[in-house]
């Protein structure tokens, strides 16, 4: 089938059923624990340009947010996508209507949180907007530091005229706009959705999202435009969305930052420490001591959090490498009563699934270096070459180097599926067990190449191995990383 550019009817379609999508995920938020949401309202009456998505708290302001879905990247978020008109005669900008929503909303007696939610990328070279919070998202905070004659106030000044609005009117706007950009595709909005259906114990395939959208759909298409708690259950019960299983997510960014990062109920944030400019480059930290120091505090941290909200489930997501998907497992593990869970290419990879008979091929190659063992994983790529050069090269002390392999075969679909995963980390466990007790060693020293779901499903179930040291690929080359007591 020959694939073209959307008609503007298409773009239209697309345009809705993300903000459908987007507020499903937000009246989700009615069945969390102790959450402070009361009432969504979609399409909301007397809200200005800032109607599409409008949450109603308790403790905190009211959320008033704009959905923009674009279906390509061709016009990023800048200073001049805010400042030019619509197509239409009269039409104004985004700032405009921006602005006129908040003095709207700020004549009821109000001051509520905006947002600018959208899948189009921000411009990180505009003066003004690379100011952006990282943490809430708004302008203000960071550009009232901005010296006088810098390019952010330059911009500042533009807006201003263009608003025909006094500078402190605008500051009261920008530090109360939150712009979440960034955020990603229909596909990347459809997992965040899910792993919240999964916490609030709702059925979680790609089809029960779309039931959700639906249920929104709905209430637009009959003029309903509130949704409360006990109408959201009656819904849920109606459309049979209820399941037995219900998850915490965890949400790791290592290596770049992900698009609904505040989705999980705990989120860490790494990505500073690591040397690079680009996810590709992230491999190494900038002071290699933080693996230990750090970021495995970090996830000790984190699986006590998650342990505390009483939910044993837990759904992990984010960009890390092999190193922190191991570590993720290792933290969350089956001694504490944990069952772990992940998407892998689009199939969610648990450790409660029933696992396949597996079998492992065995390389074995004599360093004679020291009383350690090395061990290799080569499941998705061999890398016993690899591995035995940067032993010796380094005199790493160990004995030897076991590599352990699919019997059928190295390659990216040597675990075709989840059962597959789980009994491959159940074989390898037993495999590297024996290997430890024949050599006598107290220290393993692991290397892998495999699907991050597989590596998170072993860490799951490291024990009894003795202390170990996870290294990770800085291709060419290696360099450890955690250090696990044995």
């Amino acid at each position: 089938m020959k694939t073209t550019r959307a008609s503007a009817s298409g773009a239209r379609i697309q345009g809705d059923d993300y903000q459908h999508l987007y507020a499903w995920w937000q009246a989700l938020r009615l069945l969390t624990p102790e959450t402070d949401v009361t009432q969504i309202e979609v399409e909301a009456l007397s809200a200005g340009n800032v109607d599409d998505v409008v949450v109603r708290r308790t403790s905190g302001p009211d959320e008033y947010t704009q959905v923009k879905y674009s279906v390509d990247a061709s016009k990023p978020v800048s200073s001049d996508w805010f400042t030019t008109s619509g197509a239409g005669a009269g039409s104004n900008s985004p700032l405009e209507r921006f602005m006129a929503s908040w003095q709207h909303l700020k004549s009821k007696g109000t001051e509520p949180d905006l947002l600018l939610f959208t899948n189009r990328v921000l411009d990180p070279t505009d003066p003004i907007l690379k100011l952006r919070s990282g943490t809430a998202g708004t302008l203000g905070q960071r550009l009232a530091t901005e010296g006088p004659r810098s390019s952010a106030r330059k911009v500042l000044k533009q807006w201003v005229k263009h608003l025909g609005v006094t500078e402190p009117e605008l500051m009261d706007l920008l530090c109360r706009l939150g712009l979440k950009t960034d955020q990603g595709s229909w596909s990347d909005l459809v997992t965040v959705v899910s792993d919240r259906m999964g916490y609030a114990g709702l059925r979680t395939a790609e089809s029960d999202v779309e039931i959700g959208v639906a249920v929104i759909r709905a209430m637009v298409k009959s003029g309903q435009r509130t949704l409360d708690r006990d109408e959201l259950r009656v819904e849920i019960e109606r459309r049979g969305l209820g399941s037995e299983k219900s998850y915490s997510t965890l949400v790791v960014e290592a290596i770049d930052r992900a698009p609904w990062s505040d989705a999980g109920q705990v989120r860490i944030d790494w990505v500073d420490l690591f040397e690079g400019d680009e996810p590709r480059a992230r491999r190494q930290l900038r002071d290699p001591q933080d693996w230990n120091r750090r970021l495995r505090p970090d996830l000790v941290a984190a699986a006590k959090a998650l342990k505390a909200t009483g939910n044993d489930r837990v759904m992990i997501r984010g960009y890390m490498r092999l190193a922190a998907w191991f570590m993720c497992g290792v933290e969350l593990p089956d001694t504490r009563q944990h069952q772990i869970a992940c998407k892998q290419k689009g199939q969610l990879w648990s450790s409660e699934i029933v696992p396949a008979a597996f079998k492992l091929a065995e390389t074995v190659v004599d360093l004679s270096q020291g009383p350690d063992l090395a061990v290799g994983l080569s499941v998705t790529n061999a890398i016993t070459a690899d591995v035995v050069s940067y032993c010796k090269q380094l005199n790493l002390p160990a004995a030897r180097y076991v590599d352990l392999s699919p019997q059928g075969g190295v390659g990216p679909l040597s675990l075709p599926d989840a059962a597959a995963a789980v009994g491959w980390a159940h074989a390898a466990r037993e495999e590297i067990r024996a290997a430890v007790r024949d050599s006598g060693a107290r220290r393993v020293h692991l290397f892998m190449s495999a699907p991050a779901g597989a590596a998170l499903l072993l860490g799951h179930i490291w024990n009894r191995v003795g202390t170990t040291v996870v290294y990770e690929d800085l291709s060419p080359g290696y360099s450890s990383t955690f250090v696990i007591p044995g």
